[in-house]
């Protein structure tokens, strides 16, 4: 189906889900994740809090990540050679060096803060397309799989709302049943109260009548009382205060069969309306679920409509790409090639996490840039720290983010008051390594208050030309360019470099070369070992 034509149906589905939305519980307190500012320069940045984190404390949880980089158009490429870059180590591993660096098989631990931020789960996603701009012919234009991860992941946050609106139409219909069976108690109350409020109304009936009936003269039983003389008025007395008595209790109890006729009437009614709205919500949950199911069924036409993938690229068994998406390899370094890039990097690595991290990185190129901080979490979407954050969480096994999280650079400088994540150690620029981070400064006249991280790939041969890996710009995607290096002024001074590195007790992925290359290559599953008690 041409794009076109997939539009209106498109649309239909993204009304219906709206629907659901504003009829579901699931979207009560669902608000959008913050989003960047534009700035002139369009370079990648990070956005604070705008709810404010300052004075967070030690127990203070980590900041939802809004997006690293303003919305504008790509950042353009320092033509200027990149300064202050680190040398060459005599002492750096060679390319025969094992695939690990020098200590094989076990992890290099660093110096963390011990105050942890931990993950703060993010709002969900809006349930939108977002609008894309132009790729201006800068990388591979990914719309379409951009369009395919947008739908899965209406897909998948309608089919999440099923199993709420599922129970809430069970609740609703066991509600309505309850509330019937009340209802039949009720009339059946109604009955019994109108039966015994008629039979005493009756007995009263006839002890009028009898008193009336009875007795000498027009007056029944209380004429002969009274007109028989002292002696007969006295001897008949206890007489007139028993039928006095009798005819009390009598009237009495007809009273009270009326009363509780009435409160059972009452009753019964009041049930009506309870049952009347009981028969409302259980049309609405019915209603709403129909929708979402709706929803779900006409997002999955599309999907299968739209029938395609994230760029596929071959993977060698070191776990480093062979092919490479188009247009992701910039300023010459498709020159020396993705695989030779990736492959020195790897042997290079900070520490085995950063290894596999790197293989992720070189993996994800080609991902499109989440613009406002929208979709970072998407499978082939991301800003600047959700990219390199999920790099050692879904390479490497590191707790660096989660399902439906991931951190902001206020937790890697740190900034905006917020305290350090732990796993981000300091290491000084001139000790930098492949799978370090560093951090800059993008709107050092604070005019803005944007960060930006990429990750350190080093130089394949030692030689003065760095790179790095990051994602940076609306419309554009992510890519290797040279190295920034650590210039104290200009578009993006220095600020931070970062190593990677396990917490305390946390569970990591410490792989050998071999089975390094066998989980990268199969998808296999590595064995965690516990990280030392001392960090």
């Amino acid at each position: 189906m041409p794009p076109r034509a997939r539009r209106p149906v498109l649309a239909a589905a993204l009304c219906a889900l709206v629907l659901s939305v504003v009829a579901g519980p699931a979207y009560a307190d669902a608000t959008p994740t913050p989003t960047d500012s534009a700035t002139p320069s369009g370079s990648g940045t990070s956005t604070p809090d705008p709810t404010g984190s300052a004075g967070a404390g030690p127990t203070d949880p980590a900041v939802p990540s809004p997006s690293d980089t303003p919305t504008g158009s790509p950042a353009p490429t320092d033509s200027a050679a990149p300064t202050d870059l680190p040398t060459a180590d005599p002492s750096a591993p060679t390319d025969t060096a094992t695939p690990w660096g020098p200590d094989a098989g076990t992890p290099v631990w660093g110096t963390p803060d011990p105050t942890a931020t931990g993950p703060q789960p993010q709002a969900a996603p809006s349930p939108t397309l977002a609008p894309q701009p132009p790729n201006d012919g800068i990388g591979p234009d990914l719309g379409q799989y951009d369009e395919y991860f947008t739908l899965t992941e209406l897909r998948d946050t309608a089919a999440r709302q099923l199993p709420a609106q599922v129970a809430a139409a069970e609740k609703a219909a066991a509600g309505v049943s309850g509330l019937l069976a009340q209802r039949a108690a009720a009339d059946a109350a109604v009955w019994l109260d109108t039966a015994q409020a008629a039979q005493a109304q009756s007995s009263a009936d006839d002890v009028v009548r009898d008193l009336y009936q009875q007795g000498d003269g027009g007056l029944g039983a209380i004429g002969t009382v009274v007109t028989g003389g002292p002696e007969a008025f006295l001897a008949r007395l206890d007489t007139v205060r028993t039928l006095r008595d009798t005819a009390s209790g009598i009237v009495s109890a007809s009273l009270t069969a009326r009363t509780n006729l009435a409160l059972a009437v009452a009753r019964r009614d009041a049930l009506d309306l309870q049952l009347a709205e009981a028969r409302t919500a259980s049309a609405d949950a019915d209603a709403a679920l129909a929708v979402t199911r709706a929803s779900v069924a006409a997002l999955d036409a599309q999907l299968k409509a739209l029938a395609v993938a994230p760029p596929q690229v071959a993977v060698g068994p070191d776990g480093c790409p062979t092919t490479e998406v188009p247009g992701t390899l910039r300023d010459g370094s498709e020159a020396i090639g993705v695989h030779e890039l990736c492959a020195k990097a790897v042997r290079q690595a900070a520490t085995p996490q950063a290894a596999l991290a790197i293989t992720w990185a070189f993996q994800h190129l080609g991902a499109a840039y989440a613009c406002g901080g929208t979709g970072r979490l998407l499978p082939f979407r991301a800003d600047c720290s959700s990219f390199v954050s999920r790099a050692f969480h879904e390479g490497a096994g590191l707790g660096t983010a989660g399902p439906g999280w991931a951190p902001s650079t206020r937790n890697m400088v740190p900034w905006d008051g917020v305290a350090l994540d732990p796993h981000y150690a300091e290491v000084a620029p001139d000790a930098l390594r492949p799978g370090d981070l560093v951090l800059y400064d993008t709107c050092p006249d604070g005019s803005c208050p944007y960060k930006h991280v990429v990750m350190y790939l080093g130089s394949p041969d030692h030689g003065a030309t760095q790179w790095m890996v990051h994602t940076n710009a609306c419309g554009d995607v992510a890519k290797v360019e040279v190295f920034w290096g650590f210039p104290a002024d200009g578009g993006h001074p220095f600020l931070v470099a970062r190593r990677v590195v396990p917490v305390p007790g946390e569970q990591v992925v410490v792989p050998t070369a071999e089975q390094a290359r066998a989980t990268l290559a199969a998808a296999g599953a590595p064995t965690p070992v516990a990280s030392p008690a001392g960090g």
